[in-house]
């Protein structure tokens, strides 16, 4: 394979120690792949059991750990047993389920050459969609593709099983193409290519991808080189249930403490007077950070990057000031006992739910509205929350929180399990755009009428009203 087509060029990747099994579940879970350094046979095999279930080679020489010795030898069979190139593939393409997890070590290094060649196989597939969509019809249905089953059967199946997730491909003989699908296949080659880039691995460095999603393959090279790979079957996922709240308007209500300070604040970083009265803007379902960004392009303020960084430092500080004016925060109706029902019954729940926080807020201002509001920050986990001084709209803050939740549970989480709690036609939108169930509350500045028109899954005036809705999702 030639190294120089690959069309994002060589990477030197952040390498994690194999120790680092929060680190390693995060990269993998999120980005599809994550990398290994100062990895031997031994901390190969203990990670592949933290991760899962090792899947035994089959045919293939062993030392009974489950660890296959990839390297040029006569006797084996197989191009991975040679010195040739290795077009880009995934592993075991021809079982009904592959293996999810491919886990490898540079043992020892060629003279020339063997560098690995990674292809994230979410983003082919989405350039597919954008390019050529009679492509992507083609590989997404099993008429057009048969790979070889382990008792050398074709079996029909899709390059990529939409409704699975599992990507599988390979290009030798254990793959037949119809006529359709020969006569583009060199669109799908350039493709790949474009979406590809190259490492140069040392000993002891490796990676750990996602078998359903990263296409892997490997130059020619000369002279020895082994190559230490395992297959994992994760374990069952628990599933995961999650609640996520919004806080202005759904927890508590904060208005004038929110904007003196806000605009208090304003001020003192552009330098002249903005108010709410002389600054147009929709307040509502805002994050800090776009309603900044509005505020200081309303006032025809350029330099945006400095000045925003000024205006998060000081922000928790004015809006401490403002309460301490006298200006309260006070919790909705209902959401305090919302709140400690959610607690007492997350804790005779196995597996517990989790509840965060998805708020337009940033994280120093969040927590001090709802202590101002005598509600106790300790039962959310701030580690899956999400909040506005980074995130620009509701979708970001989602994308992220689902990110930190992936990088924890992994394969539990799913967006069908997790309910957002919110009091604008925005929360509404945001989660279902996500997949996410949502209930919307009327004690924000929207009523029950106009917030039942956008057809939540639950719609209520008081969260209380929600205990049976909540209890049956957790059900």
């Amino acid at each position: 394979m030639d190294v120089t087509q690959c069309g994002l060029g060589p990477q030197r990747p952040e390498f994690r120690l194999p120790s680092d099994i929060d680190g390693v579940r995060q990269d993998l879970f999120t980005k599809g792949i994550a990398f290994v350094e100062d990895c031997d046979e031994s901390s190969l095999v203990h990670l592949g059991n933290q991760l899962g279930e090792i899947v035994r080679p089959r045919n293939e020489k062993t030392h009974g750990s489950g660890i296959s010795h990839i390297r040029f030898a006569p006797n084996l069979t197989g191009k991975g047993y040679s010195s040739e190139e290795l077009f880009f593939h995934t592993d075991r393409s021809g079982w009904d389920e592959p293996p999810r997890i491919l886990m490898s070590t540079l043992k020892s290094r060629s003279e020339t050459g063997g560098e690995s060649l990674l292809a994230d196989g979410y983003q082919v597939l989405e350039v597919l969609k954008q390019e050529d969509e009679e492509l992507y019809d083609l590989i997404t249905n099993s008429k057009h593709t048969s790979f070889r089953s382990d008792d050398e059967v074709f079996v029909p199946r899709a390059i990529f099983d939409r409704k699975k997730g599992i990507l599988r491909f390979r290009f030798d003989d254990s793959i037949q193409l119809s006529a359709s699908m020969v006569s583009r296949f060199s669109k799908l080659h350039d493709i790949i290519y474009e979406n590809a880039f190259v490492v140069s691995l040392q000993p002891g460095q490796g990676y750990i991808l996602d078998n359903h999603r990263y296409l892997h393959g490997r130059a020619s090279f000369s002279g020895s080189r082994e190559l230490l790979r395992v297959l994992v079957k994760p374990h069952a996922p628990r599933r995961e249930m999650v609640v996520l709240f919004d806080i202005d308007g759904t927890l508590c209500r904060s208005e004038e403490l929110s904007i003196d300070a806000y605009f208090s604040c304003v001020s003192a970083v552009v330098g002249k007077t903005i108010t709410h009265a002389n600054t147009p803007v929709n307040l509502h379902g805002q994050t800090d950070l776009s309603l900044l960004h509005a505020i200081l392009e309303y006032h025809g303020v350029d330099d945006k990057s400095l000045l925003t960084e000024k205006f998060f430092q000081l922000h928790p500080q004015y809006l401490e000031e403002s309460n301490a004016r006298g200006l309260p925060a006070v919790p909705c109706p209902g959401a305090k006992e919302i709140l400690g029902w959610l607690t007492e019954y997350r804790n005779k729940r196995y597996p517990p739910f989790h509840i965060g926080l998805l708020t337009g807020n940033s994280r120093p201002n969040a927590l001090l509205k709802l202590r101002a509001a005598g509600i106790d920050t300790s039962m959310f986990d701030l580690e899956i929350s999400s909040f506005g001084d980074v995130h620009p709209n509701r979708q970001s803050l989602f994308q992220d929180s689902f990110a930190k939740l992936q990088a924890w549970y992994g394969l539990g989480i799913n967006a069908h399990d997790i309910i957002i709690v919110g009091d604008t036609p925005l929360d509404i939108e945001c989660a279902k755009q996500s997949g996410c169930s949502i209930i919307a509350v009327a004690t924000g500045g929207y009523k029950l009428d106009d917030l039942a028109l956008l057809q939540p899954d639950f719609c209520c005036s008081r969260l209380t009203e929600a205990k049976d809705f909540l209890a049956l999702k957790f059900a």
